[in-house]
């Protein structure tokens, strides 16, 4: 017997294929959208949470700061360990800002030092009294920043304290070691000892070794800290040995 497109029977069946597709597609439909909008909202409760736990410092260190150097640590820490997208490029943007700030503040206190150098190089005798007086605040201003850039930044408690292991290449360098020993642990690190290390004196650059993605902040932080000391040192990410050595794992070389 041929098929009969009139046949009740087939149209049924075309009917309950249709139904079946529909079903199939809206079923489809519905697990693709539950998904986004759960997505959605852990994302936005991942970022609620992230607002939450940086809010003491974002408030304190640069809502209610005017410290440049501080708020450029903060902002450079947070564009790198947000979990968030959407919020880490906002610490990115808001790191090119204050970079630009912070340039300006070091710009500032060269002409004011730069100044102060040509008062004190005249007879204290010679001055004028408004000389005398810009000597004076001048001699304020340059030490309230240093103060400033030498500061150590306080991070946000994290699960890891970063442990620095210092490797220095001669002897002569292991009173400067030992003062910079002092300065890491103002930055809640951990300094367990400085290593006499041959190989060291070969290097071309002092160098701050991590072997995490995630000790990259902190390695950045130290680095800043050492620039703050008039020490030029370099990051080298040795993510190969990842499985070797503990999260939180830095090395600073000294040449």
């Amino acid at each position: 017997m041929s098929n009969d497109s009139s046949d009740p029977n087939s149209f049924e069946k075309y009917k309950y294929k249709v139904e079946l597709f529909k079903w199939l597609i809206g079923s489809v439909a519905l697990v693709v959208m539950t998904t986004i909008i759960d997505w959605g909202f852990k994302d936005r409760a991942s970022g609620l949470q992230e607002i939450q736990q940086y809010d003491k410092y974002a408030t304190e260190l640069i809502v209610l700061n005017n410290d440049p150097v501080k708020k450029r640590m903060l902002a450079q820490f947070f564009s790198k360990v947000t979990p968030s997208e959407k919020l880490r490029e906002g610490w990115e943007k808001y790191y090119h800002e204050v970079d630009t700030e912070y340039k300006e503040f070091l710009r500032n206190d060269s002409l004011a030092q730069a100044k102060l150098k040509a008062l004190m190089d005249k007879d204290t005798t010679l001055l004028s009294e408004s000389q005398k007086i810009e000597k004076e605040k001048l001699e304020i201003q340059v030490k309230e920043t240093q103060r400033l850039i030498n500061q150590p930044l306080v991070l946000p408690n994290t699960a890891v304290t970063p442990v620095v292991y210092i490797q220095i290449g001669s002897e002569e360098q292991r009173s400067e070691a030992n003062r910079l020993v002092g300065k890491i642990i103002e930055l809640g690190y951990k300094a367990p000892g400085i290593e006499l290390v041959e190989s060291a004196r070969k290097m071309t650059a002092n160098e701050i070794r991590y072997f995490r993605e995630t000790d990259e902040a902190s390695a950045i932080v130290l680095q800043n800290m050492l620039q703050t000391q008039n020490i030029e040192v370099r990051l080298k990410p040795i993510l190969g040995l990842r499985s070797k050595t503990k999260e939180g794992t830095i090395e600073l070389w000294l040449k």
